[in-house]
């Protein structure tokens, strides 16, 4: 399954667009979508910028990661707009606190 239009725009808004590097309030480096290292290349570094649409491209390449993070935590079929509810959830707080997450415990139950 893949995010849908609606998640894909969840996403950009509650991030926002940082087209130059910058420290998150923990200090690490983020840029474009919130884009940071522990998602893969290209790792943000003092000083570094981007354009729109390579953050676009960044975000599309990062779901993927996120995506499957989601379709290996949970054991029903979601709608597309769960599962790219759950995409944006698992993209804020990473896959290993979204598979321990209250919220998967309770899908995978019915609830």
């Amino acid at each position: 399954m893949k995010t849908n239009d609606a998640g894909l725009a969840l996403i950009k808004e509650f991030e926002g667009l940082e087209l130059t590097a910058y420290k998150d309030m923990v200090g690490v480096w983020t840029i474009g979508y919130g884009h940071t290292a522990a998602a893969g290349d290209p790792k943000p570094t003092a000083g570094m910028t981007i354009t729109e649409a390579e953050a676009e491209a960044i975000l599309r390449r990062d779901l993927g990661k996120y995506e499957a993070a989601v379709t290996n935590a949970v054991k029903r079929t979601p709608t597309a707009s769960q599962f790219s509810a759950m995409v944006s959830l698992c993209y804020n707080i990473g896959p290993g606190a979204f598979a321990r997450s209250t919220l998967v415990k309770r899908f995978n139950a019915g609830n």
